[in-house]
């Protein structure tokens, strides 16, 4: 790998695994910002839905962006964004301004597409399976790293260090790119829908607080269903308006096309999924031995148990690249998913031992590494140069919004039945075989996408 390459790949790896430990260090971290910034409960959810809220608006928008105009001068700009707002966090003398600082922060996830289209544009082709598996394994690895760290770093040194640390990686990464990066041509001519991007955005926003108040207020609430109900209209909007203007933040016809919705159909399968180890796995883990399915475990332990997970995806990504052209696209794609619907029926029959959970555990990681993987590869070699991101974009926001639904169904499915205030273990069991089935889908999906596509016209930059 040249130099020049490893620049192009690092940077942008670098500091999305930066902010992808900042992400999951938050959680652990809630109850000494509640205490420090005298939150309520209900103040510190704005964190989360902020976040939420600004990555699903952004993501598209850096996405089209990224399509239209110099790539290197795009991922300045969102690494300025994303920095910035990782320093008001970090010095933040009050919540609201730690949920506008959070806010910020939500760009980053805009870094993901964002690196679709730049290594299609400045990569050689046999480069661009490694750069997105690198990615993807990357993030995973720093989910797992940031649940291990939480505890010790806040303990020792309090909350606003998560922050302040993220912050020198994040300045590391912006120089690294600065200096090895490439300027990118013009993929096409074509301006940002502003239009579309404020309909889209209105749309998520409402979508996702319908998401997030579901679990408080209820479904069948009527602030729940307002919410989910306007988000619905606009989005009607918004398709409308898409389809009728000439140059779209969304191409609707390229994403009706078999790669472009088949991709997207398995982000949010994979999303979705996700709850049976998101939502389940730590409370069963916390549930007391006494239980006969419980671990007593503390959230360190937990920690260990997910750690995993991100090794796996971190070991597996460099390989998914030889793995498709061993095996095709299309059954990389089936491997990935039918692993991570693996690994959710290992948790369902197999968890009375350590060993079973972390086995299980292991799965899901390389069944999801695999799958993400080949699915952006089909997009960096399907989709036209001049919506590569674009397309990246809404499969991660698919992604989001699975995540988002499955999380509700889990929290409605472990809450069925409660006995004590605890889930029973066939709670836990369903859980996991509903996650598991909905795995399968996404194998479904990866049939629709041809097994071979031509190959693309790419330019490897060097500099």
């Amino acid at each position: 790998m040249s130099r020049s390459t490893f620049g192009i790949i690092g940077a942008p790896v670098m500091f999305i695994g930066f902010f992808q430990l900042l992400e999951m260090m938050i959680s652990p971290a809630l109850p000494l910002i509640q205490r420090e910034l005298a939150a309520s409960p209900g103040q510190l959810a704005w964190i989360f839905t902020a976040w939420l809220i600004s990555s699903a608006v952004s993501t598209p928008v850096v996405g089209r962006l990224a399509d239209l105009y110099d790539k290197r001068t795009v991922l300045l700009c969102v690494m300025a964004v994303t920095t910035f707002g990782t320093l008001v966090s970090g010095l933040a003398p009050n919540l609201l301004v730690l949920i506008v600082g959070h806010a910020l922060q939500g760009v980053w996830l805009g870094m993901l597409p964002l690196t679709v289209g730049l290594f299609r544009a400045t990569l050689a082709p046999e480069r661009i399976a490694t750069g997105n598996g690198l990615v993807i394994g990357v993030a995973a690895l720093a989910g797992g790293l940031g649940l291990l760290l939480a505890g010790p770093l806040t303990t020792l040194l309090g909350f606003r260090w998560m922050f302040l640390l993220t912050l020198i990686g994040a300045a590391a990464a912006g120089i690294w790119a600065w200096f090895t990066v490439p300027s990118t041509p013009r993929a096409a001519d074509g301006r940002i829908d502003w239009t579309g991007g404020l309909l889209l955005g209105g749309g998520l926003t409402l979508l996702m607080l319908g998401l997030t108040t579901s679990s408080g207020s209820g479904w069948t609430a009527p602030s729940t269903l307002a919410l989910l109900g306007s988000s619905a209209l606009l989005l009607v909007v918004w398709l409308i308006v898409e389809l009728r203007v000439s140059d779209p933040l969304v191409d609707l016809r390229l994403l009706a096309g078999r790669p472009a919705a088949g991709a997207t159909t398995m982000g949010f399968v994979f999303g979705f999924a996700s709850f049976g180890l998101v939502v389940a796995l730590p409370l069963m883990l916390t549930a007391p031995a006494e239980t006969g399915y419980g671990m007593g475990a503390t959230v360190t332990q937990i920690s260990l148990y997910m750690f995993p997970l991100g090794v796996a995806g971190t070991l597996v990504a460099p390989l998914v690249g030889p793995l498709t052209r061993l095996l095709g696209r299309r059954a990389t794609l089936a491997l990935g998913s039918a692993l991570i619907s693996g690994g959710t029926a290992m948790l369902a029959f197999l968890h009375d031992s350590p060993w079973q959970i972390v086995a299980g555990v292991t799965v899901v990681g390389l069944g999801s590494t695999i799958g993400l993987t080949a699915v952006l590869n089909v997009v960096a070699t399907d989709m036209p140069a001049e919506r590569a991101a674009g397309v990246s974009g809404v499969i991660f926001i698919a992604k989001s919004i699975g995540g988002s639904f499955g999380a509700q169904v889990g929290g409605m499915l472990l809450a069925a039945g409660t006995a004590g205030g605890m889930p029973s273990e066939q709670n836990f069991v369903n859980t996991y075989l509903l996650s598991a089935t909905i795995g399968l889908l996404a194998i479904a999906a990866a049939l629709t996408i041809r097994p071979k596509a031509p190959s693309p016209t790419l330019t490897a930059v060097t500099s």
